[in-house]
């Protein structure tokens, strides 16, 4: 949530001086918003690498290695990736449609109800992580980084398909963002 209103932010600098115009002439919209997007993920990406890295190094100082679970730090970057490209994916279409930084404000509103969704649906999911509405929560595109990485900690876990069509989702909802984002 921290790198995907700067995506905004640029679209929306790029639209008011009319650099988008230019860079339009030689590469599709659709290429352009998801340039940005995924030069944003890959930022992210190798931030969250330092981040474990030194994570890694505080438990393996104090003697507590065994606390690292490989395979949920596997699921993390991997819902960390799809999280950084739904939210910037959103944050572009939002960009996209606003003219300017207020109208961007007003239309950021609904956009954080739906991406504080997954804060306000996690209780239900660590006391009944395999019930139907945790489920279902967590196959809603904008809760799954969040919501899987939960029931993933708990276990015994969701099964594997859940996980495939969690991700599955949250690409297909991103990509979707990015088209509607370039035809804006």
């Amino acid at each position: 949530m921290s790198s995907a209103p700067q995506l905004m932010n640029a679209v929306l600098e790029e639209k008011m001086s009319r650099i988008s115009e230019v860079l339009v002439s030689s590469i599709t919209p659709f290429q352009l918003m998801m340039g940005k997007l995924l030069g944003m993920t890959a930022v992210s990406f190798v931030l969250a690498v330092f981040y474990l890295m030194g994570g890694a190094y505080a438990l393996f100082y104090a003697g507590r290695l065994d606390a690292l679970e490989p395979s949920l730090i596997a699921w993390f970057l991997l819902f960390l990736v799809c999280a950084v490209l739904m939210y910037g994916s959103l944050f572009v279409a939002i960009g996209a449609a606003a003219s300017d930084i207020k109208d961007a404000q007003g239309m950021m509103q609904p956009a954080m109800i739906v991406v504080l969704f997954p804060i306000f649906a996690s209780s239900i999911v660590l006391q009944h992580p395999d019930s139907g509405i945790a489920i279902g929560a967590s196959l809603f595109p904008t809760a799954t980084p969040f919501l899987m990485l939960v029931r993933l900690a708990l276990k015994p876990g969701p099964p594997f398909w859940q996980l495939a069509l969690s991700v599955a989702l949250t690409l297909g909802a991103a990509t979707a963002l990015v088209w509607a984002a370039g035809r804006i």
